[in-house]
């Protein structure tokens, strides 16, 4: 990485396949000759907007439109894009952009500084109501900013020319230019946002573009429709690396009609989402497992509202009901109904995404006792609902019913929950994956099953989650243990050393277990069928999980 500090390189290694071990090398391949890649996603897009989009799957497709200054490359490196340099301040506080030369969105406008500018602040400015504003909380003034304390002009970014510009922050973040490569912190040309305000990128025809790709007004996102293209930008920068001319998206929430069409030549990426599909497919040429820097964890609400009664409401805020739920949660019995290829969760932060400072995995070596002991379950359970003065309990599990594993496993937890803890009810709530997230950001729930996946290789994507306050801090929860030891990893003095960063963070995925904060219950895995003829994609761990730039098809 560019002027990056050595002694954190480990930090910075994500989990990429470049999927070469299972292609086919179209050598001499004329453009004319490629077919369109035919793509499948399981659940809806939500929003084209880089802003206040918050789901993998609006991003799988936002990030193949969209760029920013860097763009995390095969090698897990966070490689310039709009960038031409980013200079760094040997007190790792400033950072001088210089942008490539002659940058144009879609539509012909220039893409200037001042996109920036304008884009980071709308990110943080309350009124826009970013859920990703936190990941702009590196930059200074920004927290004060979401806070509603400071006004947007007290931001650390300043436009210096058309081409430069200067960001000064908080503190030092040894993983900025990983920041720097997500969507929150893209470009936006004001001129297309003022013109459609709150419509902005809720249809293709409603925003512009500068990444590898961009919608036409042929086979656009309309919102609602299940199938839509996208196609090679000629003004993007680096034009000569995008391989194919048009890659078409469909929307398949029943992974055996992507199963089948990926058979009958129709389809060349379908996710396979349930056991039954995956035992029947595993010798299906173009078979593959992606293992993805992504954990499916139970949130409770804490908050003291919304629940769906008095009863629930005060028993989520009751620590052994809390702990008896996590003891009571056969996670290896989850990953064997509903979840093939995951593995059982043993932390917040998953395996595979992050090294500690001596190499070992994060997740290994901060590894906590999460585990199925239904006997002492039950006697937390009945502990609890004694110190509520009840004799059973009633709560509402919520899930994405239009993804299977998710409504595979949410049925799994019924049936062990009324098993293992007397006077338990459990009702299902299966909604659409959008209701699930907007339902979890207002805090509509007893129980969510919900999941995160890393945006970029440190602990810090997923730890900052749970801060008190925090956007994404679903159940509204507070620990001032919690909050000391996330914060001391991530400001100075002691960001600056990475010993006592592994230490806090660690001591942060204690307070989240010792606490029965939440409840992970696996790290996520998305077996597959892809097209072998398929060269160029870039999966990714954390981040754009699928980068399309330089894919295409013999």
């Amino acid at each position: 990485m560019e002027k990056a500090d050595e002694t954190r390189k480990n930090y910075w290694t994500t989990s990429i396949i470049a999927l070469s071990g299972i292609i086919l090398v179209a050598c001499g391949t004329k453009t004319s000759e490629q077919k369109n890649i035919k793509f499948s996603i399981p659940t809806d897009v939500a929003s084209l907007d880089t802003t206040i989009l918050t789901d993998q799957y609006s991003y799988d497709v936002a990030g193949n439109v969209e760029e920013g200054l860097t763009r995390v490359d095969s090698k897990g490196n966070a490689a310039l894009a709009l960038a031409k340099s980013i200079d760094v301040s040997k007190d790792g506080l400033t950072y001088t952009v210089t942008l490539r030369d002659n940058l144009k969105w879609s539509n012909g406008d220039k893409l200037t500084a001042k996109d920036f500018v304008y884009s980071w602040k709308r990110a943080v400015d309350p009124k826009t109501g970013s859920e990703y504003a936190y990941l702009m909380g590196a930059v200074s003034g920004a927290n004060d900013i979401i806070s509603g304390k400071s006004s947007l002009d007290s931001l650390g970014i300043k436009a210096e020319s058309d081409t430069e510009f200067t960001v000064t922050l908080a503190q030092p973040t040894p993983y900025f230019k990983f920041l720097l490569s997500e969507p929150v912190y893209y470009p936006l040309d004001q001129k297309v946002v003022d013109k459609y305000g709150k419509q902005y990128g809720t249809s293709s025809d409603k925003t512009v573009y500068n990444g590898p790709f961009m919608f036409k007004s042929d086979k656009g996102w309309t919102g609602t429709n299940k199938t839509f293209s996208i196609y090679a930008n000629p003004n993007y920068y680096d034009k000569s690396a995008v391989k194919s001319k048009q890659i078409d998206f469909q929307v398949i929430s029943n992974a055996n009609t992507g199963a089948q069409l990926y058979k009958q030549g129709k389809l060349d990426f379908t996710l396979l989402s349930t056991t039954d599909l995956i035992n029947a497919n595993k010798k299906t040429k173009g078979y593959t497992v992606f293992k993805q820097a992504r954990t499916d964890y139970i949130e409770y609400n804490q908050s003291g509202k919304n629940a769906s009664s008095p009863d629930a409401q005060k028993a989520l805020a009751n620590q052994n009901i809390r702990e008896a739920l996590n003891l009571a949660t056969n996670r290896a019995g989850v990953v064997k109904t509903a979840l093939p290829g995951s593995t059982v969760a043993t932390s917040f932060t998953p395996v595979g995404m992050s090294k500690t400072s001596t190499g070992e995995d994060f997740a290994t070596y901060a590894k906590q006792d999460y585990r199925y002991d239904p006997t002492k379950a039950k006697d937390l359970w009945e502990k609890g609902l004694k110190e509520l003065g009840l004799t059973k309990l009633t709560l509402t599990l919520e899930a994405a019913g239009d993804l299977a594993p998710s409504e595979a496993t949410a049925n799994f937890l019924q049936t062990a929950y009324q098993q293992n803890l007397p006077g338990l009810t459990v009702n299902l709530k299966l909604v659409p994956f959008k209701q699930r997230l907007n339902d979890a950001q207002n805090g509509n729930f007893d129980m969510v099953l919900s999941g995160w996946g890393g945006d970029y290789a440190e602990p810090s994507t997923f730890l900052q989650l749970f801060t008190t306050g925090q956007s994404y801090n679903d159940g509204k929860f507070s620990s001032k243990t919690y909050d000391d030891a996330f914060k001391a990893a991530t400001t100075t003095p002691d960001v600056l050393e990475p010993a006592k960063v592994d230490e806090h963070y660690k001591a942060a995925e204690a307070a989240l277990y010792q606490g029965s904060y939440i409840n992970p219950v696996d790290f996520q895995a998305n077996p597959a069928l892809m097209n072998p003829k398929i060269t160029g994609l870039e999966f990714h761990s954390t981040g754009l999980a699928y980068d399309l730039k330089s894919a295409y098809v013999k």
